[in-house]
C-alpha cells in the first residue's frame, strides 16, 4: 500500500481532546477528591457531582503499587468466586488477566462498588440518563478502568454509556483482556492521559522484555510543547517505554498537580506549528510523525536524529500504515452493507424469474442453464463473504455486547440464511456432496445464524407464555378482546405472506436431497423406509406451521421430482398423501390449507 499523500491524525485528536469539558471536569474532580479529606489517605474514590454530569473520582491510596506489578488470571479469580469480569471473554479468549494491585483493591472495597454501580445503573435506565465520567490518577485510574468495564457488563449501551478517563495510571491488564476488546465498541469508552513527566505509567513495561502488559483504549501523550493522541497497542506501548525513559531523569516532583497545569497550557495553545526539523521531509506521513514525536516531548528540535529515533520512527510509520488500513476497511463497512442489501434484491429478483419458470429457485440455479445464474452465483458470493465477516465480529466480541450485536443482526441475517444456503446446499450437491448437515460440510456462519434464531425464538416463546399467563387471570372482555388480536397472530400473517415466502429451514432442500438419494440407491431396508417417512413427517409438520414456500410444489422442483418416486411406495395412512391427492398445494398457497 503506498502512504503518499496519507497523514496521521493523531495531532489533531490530541487538540480536540485537551480542548473538551470532559477532561477538564475529571482533572477537577480529582483534585477536589484530594481536598475532601486533605489530612489522611484518600479514600478509594468519591462522587464529586451527582448529576449532569454525573462524576466518580477514583483516589490514589498510598504504597499500592509497591511488590503488586503481578497479574491474575480470570480463571484464577473465578475459582475465588470473584467472577465478575468473566463476561468479557470471548470464544477465542476465554482467561485473561489483570494487575495484581488494582483486582486486590476493586476487592477489599467490592460492597461499596456494587452499591455505586446499581446507582448509576438505575440512573441509566432514566428517559433522560446523565453522562456519567469516572476519573483517576495512578492506581486509581486502574480501579477506574475496572470499574468502568465492571459497569459495561449492566448497562444498555444504546442508551447510555461511561466515560473513563485516567490520568498517570498503569496499564491494568494484558494481552488477553486486550484483544477481548478489540472487536469491541466497548474500548472507545476509554481516555488514558499520560505525561512525558510521569514515570507511573511506565511501572510494568520495560525496554528490554516484550512484557505481558498491553494498553486498550486511546491514549494521550502531552508534554510542555505539545500532544498527541493513538489507539494502536504495540505504539502505545513503544511510546510509553520511549517518552519515559528520555524523561526519566527529569521527573516533576510536583506531578501531583502537573496534569491540570499542562492540560490548561495545551488548551491555550495551537498546534499549527510548523517545526524547522520537518521542513526537510517530503514524505506527509513522516513529517506528522516527528511533529508528534516533537509535540510529546520525544524529540527537540535540536536533537540529532541517530539510528534509535529513526527505528522508532519507522515503526511508527509501520504502525501508523497498520491503523490507516484499518480505518479504511472500517469506513467501507457502510458501503458493504449497501452492497449486501442490493445483492439480498438481486437474489429476490432471480427467486421470482425461476417461479415463472415453473422451476423454483434452488433447482433454476442447481441446473444452472441460464445466463442470470451467473450472476446469482456472484450474489452469492459476496453475501457468504460479508457474513462470514460480521458472524466472525460478533464471536470476537465480549459475551454481553455479543448479546446486543446478536438481536440487532437477527432478522438480516435469518433472512440471508434462508435466502443463500439453500444456493450453497445446490452447489453442495450438484457436485456429488452427501451428508450436508451431518457430515461437517455446513459453513459455521450458517451455523451460528440458525442458533442465535432458535434462542431468540425461546425468549419469545418464554414471553409469550408469560403473556398467556397473565391473559388467563384478566375478564371475559379482555379474553374477547385477546381473541381479536389472535386473528393478526404470527400464524395468520405466514398463511396470507405464504406465497413469497422463503423456507423456514434453511437446510430444507439438503433434507429433500438425502430423500432423494435414498430412492435412487433402492429402499432396501427397514432403516431406509424409517428414514423416508421422518422426512415425510418433517413436510407435513413444516405444511402445518405454513414453513415452507409453495415453489416445493412447482411441477420442476427437486422436492416433486422426490413425492413423484415416493407416492409409489407410501404407505397408508399417509397425511401427506390425502393432501397431495385433494389438492393441497393450492389450498396451501391461497392460505387456505389450515
Amino acid at each position: 500500500m503506498t502512504i503518499h499523500n496519507q497523514f496521521s491524525s493523531g495531532l489533531e485528536s490530541g487538540n480536540f481532546v485537551v480542548t473538551s469539558d470532559p477532561v477538564h471536569q475529571a482533572w477537577a474532580a480529582i483534585v477536589q477528591q484530594r481536598q475532601i479529606n486533605p489530612n489522611a489517605e484518600p479514600s478509594l474514590y468519591n462522587e464529586i457531582q451527582s448529576e449532569n454530569p454525573i462524576i466518580i473520582a477514583f483516589g490514589t491510596p498510598l504504597g499500592c503499587l509497591q511488590g503488586q506489578e503481578g497479574l491474575v488470571s480470570s480463571a484464577t479469580l473465578k475459582e475465588k468466586d470473584f467472577a465478575h469480569f468473566e463476561f468479557l471473554c470471548n470464544k477465542s479468549i476465554p482467561v485473561f488477566s489483570i494487575n495484581q494491585a488494582a483486582i486486590n483493591l476493586f476487592h477489599s472495597h467490592y460492597n461499596d462498588l456494587l452499591v455505586l454501580k446499581n446507582k448509576l445503573v438505575e440512573n441509566s435506565k432514566s428517559e433522560s440518563p446523565s453522562l456519567i465520567i469516572i476519573t483517576g490518577q495512578s492506581v486509581g485510574g486502574c480501579v477506574a478502568t475496572l470499574f468502568t468495564l465492571w459497569l459495561l457488563g449492566s448497562l444498555k449501551i444504546s442508551k447510555t454509556r461511561p466515560l473513563c478517563i485516567t490520568f498517570g495510571s498503569p496499564l491494568v491488564g494484558d494481552e488477553h483482556l486486550r484483544k477481548c476488546l478489540e472487536f469491541s465498541t466497548w474500548k472507545s469508552c476509554f481516555l488514558h492521559i499520560v505525561s512525558n513527566q510521569d514515570h507511573t505509567p511506565k511501572a510494568f513495561l520495560s525496554r528490554n522484555t516484550t512484557g505481558a502488559y498491553k494498553p486498550f483504549g486511546t491514549f494521550l501523550f502531552c508534554s510542555t510543547l505539545g500532544c498527541a493522541c493513538s489507539e494502536d497497542p504495540d505504539f502505545i506501548s513503544e511510546q510509553l517505554v520511549t517518552t519515559n525513559s528520555h524523561s526519566a531523569q527529569t521527573q516533576d516532583p510536583n506531578l501531583g498537580f502537573h496534569y491540570g497545569q499542562i492540560l490548561e497550557d495545551l488548551k491555550r495553545k495551537a498546534l499549527c506549528n510548523v517545526f524547522r526539523s520537518i521542513e526537510r521531509e517530503r514524505d506527509a506521513l513522516q513529517a506528522c510523525i516527528i511533529t508528534q514525536l516533537l509535540a510529546i516531548g520525544v524529540l527537540s528540535q535540536q536533537q540529532q536524529f541517530g539510528m534509535e529515533i529513526n527505528d522508532l520512527i519507522e515503526k511508527m510509520r509501520k504502525h501508523e500504515i497498520k491503523l490507516l488500513i484499518q480505518k479504511k476497511k472500517n469506513s467501507d463497512s457502510n458501503k458493504r452493507l449497501n452492497d449486501a442489501k442490493i445483492d439480498m434484491a438481486n437474489l429476490e429478483w432471480y427467486k421470482k424469474l425461476a417461479k415463472r419458470e415453473k422451476i423454483g429457485y434452488y433447482d433454476m440455479y442447481r441446473e444452472k442453464c441460464h445466463e442470470c445464474d451467473v450472476k446469482a452465483t456472484g450474489h452469492k458470493r459476496k453475501l457468504m463473504n460479508y457474513w462470514e465477516d460480521c458472524v466472525t465480529e460478533v464471536e470476537n466480541k465480549p459475551q454481553l455486547e455479543r448479546a446486543h450485536f446478536r438481536v440487532r443482526w437477527f432478522y438480516g441475517g435469518t433472512n440471508y440464511r434462508r435466502m443463500v444456503e439453500p444456493l450453497h446446499i445446490a452447489d453442495h450437491y450438484k457436485d456429488g456432496g452427501q451428508n450436508y448437515k451431518t457430515g461437517g460440510q455446513r459453513p459455521k456462519h450458517f451455523i451460528l445464524l440458525e442458533e442465535w434464531y432458535k434462542q431468540e425464538q425461546q425468549q419469545d416463546e418464554k414471553k409469550e407464555q408469560e403473556e398467556k399467563k397473565k391473559q388467563e387471570k384478566q375478564k371475559q372482555e379482555e379474553k374477547q378482546k385477546q381473541e381479536v388480536k389472535a386473528d393478526a397472530s404470527p400464524m395468520k400473517s405466514k398463511r396470507e405472506n405464504v406465497g413469497s415466502s422463503l423456507n423456514d429451514d434453511s437446510c430444507f432442500w439438503a433434507n429433500v436431497e438425502e430423500a432423494l438419494i435414498l430412492l435412487k440407491n433402492g429402499v432396501s431396508t427397514a432403516g431406509d423406509k424409517g428414514k423416508l417417512k421422518e422426512f415425510e413427517d418433517y413436510v407435513w409438520n413444516a405444511l402445518k406451521n405454513y414453513a415452507v414456500s409453495p415453489e416445493i410444489f412447482l411441477e420442476k422442483s427437486s422436492f416433486m421430482k422426490w413425492w413423484n418416486e415416493y407416492k409409489g411406495i407410501v404407505e397408508s395412512p399417509s397425511l401427506l398423501l390425502d393432501f397431495m391427492n385433494n389438492r393441497g398445494p393450492d389450498k396451501y398457497e391461497a392460505g387456505r390449507f389450515t
